[in-house]
């Protein structure tokens, strides 16, 4: 775009305090709207996502005085308003519609309009959020699945050494399996990893480890992982964009690492229990989903028959 179409771009601040796959579905909105945008989000995330060329600048959501919003203190006497800068409009995730804190953040932004969106549709809703959140502002639901973000070189060469690392050849075909999630129901069972393990070839199989798992696993259970596979725990986001993109396949329950996976191109198989894949489905060219009332009900012979699909139509030329 030429200097002139860049001046008219709209100035857009988006703000989303949320975990890893909700700012991503919510870049995957950002990336419609055609604007300058900044994005307000935990430092990590939102540092991915301007690497990824979905926003133009990143600001540290944990690092601002966001509590200003719900003070009564007068906004010119706010810090907040100079540390955001002045924008034309304001898409935002954090504080209710309505209410004085959002009247307090758009008006600290200089922002003309404002939508502040839900973090999850209603429970009668049928459809995706993305499609809820394009509906609330005015703009075409598209069927057409965004393209893949591509992920920069040197992060590439920083997952090649971390998979080096783990034990995982980077020049060999790797299918990767995140066990955890941010509730102990989204979790992947013992039986399907097994089952996994068992029938994916001549392929390696490496395990990624999030912070919630280190949390809350017990030493035993992370040990026996470790002992049994080729593990990556807690890998900055940039090096496990990096894994994802490299991956033969990704298999992962309803979690940020499976949204990071669809965005980024890898062909990816989401398995959905207690959460609506409907609503929370990650998006990308090369995304399945298989649901189950719990992911103890899904066949392991299902999935891996759903991953042994997913793989070869990869390979099939276009």
């Amino acid at each position: 775009m030429n200097e002139q179409g860049d001046n008219l771009r709209q100035k857009i601040l988006a703000v989303h305090p949320g975990a890893l796959g909700d700012v991503i579905i919510f870049s995957r909105l950002l990336e419609r709207t055609g604007g300058d945008v900044t994005l307000v989000a935990g430092k990590e995330k939102a540092d991915l996502l301007r690497g990824l060329g979905v926003v133009e600048r990143a600001m540290d959501f944990e690092t601002l005085p966001m509590h200003e919003c719900f003070s009564d203190t007068p906004l010119k006497e706010c810090r907040l308003p100079c540390m955001l800068g002045g924008h034309d409009r304001l898409i935002s995730c954090f504080c209710e519609e309505s209410g004085e804190a959002s009247v307090r953040l758009a008006g600290m932004c200089g922002a003309e309009s404002a939508a502040f969106l839900p973090i999850r549709p209603s429970e009668d809703f049928r459809g995706h959020l993305l499609d809820l959140w394009c509906d609330m502002l005015g703009m075409e639901v598209s069927g057409k699945t965004p393209a893949a973000r591509a992920v920069p070189r040197e992060w590439r060469e920083q997952a090649d050494n971390a998979l080096k690392s783990s034990g995982v050849d980077a020049n060999r075909p790797y299918v990767v399996l995140h066990v955890g999630a941010g509730s102990e129901e989204k979790c992947l069972p013992r039986e399907l990893i097994a089952s996994l393990a068992g029938n994916i070839g001549t392929r390696q199989m490496l395990i990624t480890l999030g912070p919630v798992e280190l949390d809350r696993w017990d030493a035993g259970k992370l040990d026996t992982i470790r002992r049994e596979f080729a593990t990556l725990s807690c890998p900055p986001l940039p090096i496990l964009a990096g894994v994802l993109a490299g991956a033969a396949a990704f298999v992962g329950g309803d979690c940020g690492p499976a949204h990071l996976a669809g965005c980024v191109g890898t062909p990816t198989l989401t398995l959905f229990g207690p959460s609506r894949e409907e609503h929370f489905a990650p998006i990308g060219p090369r995304v399945r989903t298989i649901a189950g009332r719990t992911l103890g009900d899904i066949p392991p012979g299902c999935v891996v028959t759903a991953l042994r699909k997913l793989i070869e139509a990869r390979t099939i030329p276009t």
